[in-house]
């Protein structure tokens, strides 16, 4: 009897060892669990950190790209007085007033000279404009590219007078001067617009390089002028080009 008793202990003991065994099984099983959703917690949290933390980035760099980008467009706007002679007046909005020293300026700007007075403006790509006396005319901002940080146009109204244009190697097929209904292109070289309002005609003057006169309405080709040569424009029409007496002009 004894012996059974004892056989029925082992039996218990056995089993009961057995039991702790699968609970600690059980209880390695359910921390390992739980230690492998806190890592999962952790990594997800930590993933998606990194995320806004990358998002962050990329925001920053592109608002820092595009405010540099900003920046150099803004500077592209700007144009400069480089040269005062006699008796000028300026003005963007509002009344005249007299131009006593050399200027900066990235919006619309206006000249007049009086019989005296000349005055330089240079552009962006370094085109010039050299306006004689008894002359009026507006400087325009640059037309810029739509995505790149590139000039496309520079343009300048002759109202009256005189105007000498000089085309540097940046800026040719860049600078157009409008005067009366024709646009004039400086594909190269040096010359001269010349406009008189009162009688409402005008003629563009080569010494050299190449320019191109077409009408603001259109109608017909452009019609190409190169060195030593000269066309008339008015009432709607431009002349074929005839050969000019450079000599005759101030080309200073």
């Amino acid at each position: 009897m004894a012996k059974q008793w004892h056989q029925l202990e082992k039996l218990d003991h056995k089993a009961l060892k057995k039991l702790q065994v699968e609970r600690d099984k059980a209880q390695k099983q359910a921390q390992d669990s739980e230690e492998k959703k806190r890592r999962m917690i952790i990594g997800v949290v930590v993933l998606a950190a990194l995320i806004v933390l990358g998002v962050f980035v990329v925001i920053m760099r592109k608002r820092a790209a595009t405010l540099a980008f900003q920046e150099d467009r803004n500077k592209l706007l700007f144009s400069r007085v480089t040269d005062i002679s006699g008796k000028v007046d300026h003005r963007h909005i509002g009344a005249w007033e007299a131009l006593r020293e050399k200027i900066e300026f990235d919006k619309e700007y206006s000249f007049k000279t009086a019989p005296e007075g000349s005055v330089t403006v240079q552009m962006q790509l370094e085109n010039q404009v050299k306006m004689s006396g008894k002359s009026e005319m507006t400087v325009m901002p640059p037309a810029l590219a739509d995505k790149e940080n590139k000039v496309e146009r520079e343009p300048v109204i002759l109202k009256r007078g005189e105007l000498t244009v000089a085309i540097s190697l940046d800026g040719r097929g860049i600078l157009v001067v409008d005067s009366s209904d024709v646009q004039v292109t400086g594909a190269s070289g040096l010359f001269k617009v010349i406009y008189d309002d009162e009688k409402d005609k005008g003629e563009v003057v080569v010494k050299n390089g190449l320019v191109e006169v077409s009408k603001k309405r259109g109608g017909g080709k452009p019609v190409k002028v190169s060195g030593f040569y000269k066309v008339t424009f008015g009432g709607g029409e431009v002349s074929a080009p005839t050969q000019a007496s450079v000599i005759q002009y101030d080309w200073r």
